[in-house]
């Protein structure tokens, strides 16, 4: 009898919940966004976009990792995998339902990627938005037959406070700091390029590191000088490739994101020769830097690089393209200093607070209460 008694008080306290949530989200209908990583990414990328989104409709968009008891809510899912791999099924039908989409070939061999695009488009059936950055992306999905009208394309953004483009004076000065030669010039790579989480011995070619390797042997016949800056964990391919080739480097894995800033403001040139990307946010964070880009088309890259006015695009693993328009702003001052001009002017647009509208448009979108 106790046992049937306790049963029905813990029914009973589920109901209430139940009740209180059907209540609660009726009266007010909130934005929720929901991430289970911990990854400085995906961290970030929560920080700014809901701040952006409260900053104009008031209050607090909370980041949460357990939307289960939500009802009449709109949930914006920052990470993908959290909603392709988590128990969806669980979600309440009166939610509002949008999920993030970066980057992803049905060509990508890794595991998860093709098991995400089995589940497509079935798994986009009860999402009421899918938010791409790239026009490559899009095309992707709708490939894949996810239905136009449901793809909101939302570009990554890039705190212009934080990232700021140094002064001569001050860019000798961080140099200085970080042991790069005055007669040095120094391209960038930072990013995690190998497989797993420790050295990274194994290329993860998605991201292009046999090309980059490829790209600075082209280079160091005809730049004595040259040297390259690398972040981000998993290095160990590149590192043990640019040993083979004497060229020197430095690398620094940061436990805090702001630490890369000092980073990008001591290039002279980033590199990005990845084969698949959404973004990557070192377009955004070099050129905030003031640091002109060569980059093969991946992602943002080709939707917002104009070659010769703000950077350079190659094809994807065209290590010699790539080197040419490197050689190219090597040679050419003014070049150079064109298109760090075009990329300052550019960057303007991809402030996260610009961001931030574009996501509280699409919000209003999907609700008229808000």
């Amino acid at each position: 009898m106790f046992g049937g008694d306790f049963m029905a008080q813990g029914f009973l306290r589920r109901l209430k919940t139940v009740l209180e949530n059907e209540i609660s989200g009726r009266r007010q209908q909130q934005v929720h966004y929901i991430s289970d990583s911990s990854n400085w990414s995906f961290k970030w990328d929560a920080h700014y976009i809901t701040q952006g989104i409260a900053r104009r409709l008031g209050g607090v968009v909370p980041i949460t990792a357990d939307p289960w008891n939500l009802r009449h809510q709109i949930l914006i899912y920052g990470n993908r995998y959290a909603w392709f791999f988590g128990p969806r099924q669980r979600l309440h039908r009166s939610n509002k339902v949008v999920v993030t989409w970066f980057h992803g070939d049905s060509s990508d061999t890794d595991q998860s990627m093709q098991k995400m695009f089995k589940q497509l488009p079935a798994v986009f059936d009860h999402v009421d938005r899918v938010v791409v950055t790239c026009e490559h992306s899009a095309q992707v999905l709708i490939e894949q037959g996810v239905p136009a009208d449901k793809l909101v394309k939302i570009p990554l953004g890039v705190d212009l406070d934080r990232f700021t483009p140094p002064d001569a004076e001050q860019k000798q000065k961080i140099r200085g700091r970080l042991g790069i030669p005055k007669d040095a010039f120094c391209i960038g790579s930072f990013q995690k390029d190998g497989t797993g989480w420790e050295e990274g011995v194994e290329p993860k070619l998605l991201k292009g590191p046999d090309v980059f390797l490829e790209t600075m042997a082209l280079l160091k016949n005809d730049q004595p000088n040259l040297m390259v800056l690398l972040t981000g964990p998993a290095r160990g391919y590149v590192k043990n490739g640019l040993d083979k080739l004497g060229i020197p480097y430095k690398h620094k894995f940061f436990e805090e994101y702001f630490d890369v800033i000092p980073y990008y403001q001591a290039l002279d040139l980033y590199l990005i020769a990845s084969r698949g990307e959404g973004g990557p946010k070192a377009l955004l964070e070099g050129w905030a830097c003031g640091v002109p880009m060569v980059s093969t088309k991946v992602g943002m890259s080709t939707d917002i690089i104009v070659s010769g006015e703000n950077g350079f695009l190659a094809d994807i693993a065209d290590s010699q393209e790539l080197a040419n328009h490197i050689s190219l702003l090597i040679s050419n001052h003014a070049l150079r200093e064109k298109c760090r001009a075009g990329a300052l002017e550019t960057i303007k647009k991809y402030d996260w607070q610009q961001i931030g509208d574009d996501y509280v448009e699409m919000v209003r979108g999907l609700s008229s209460r808000i």
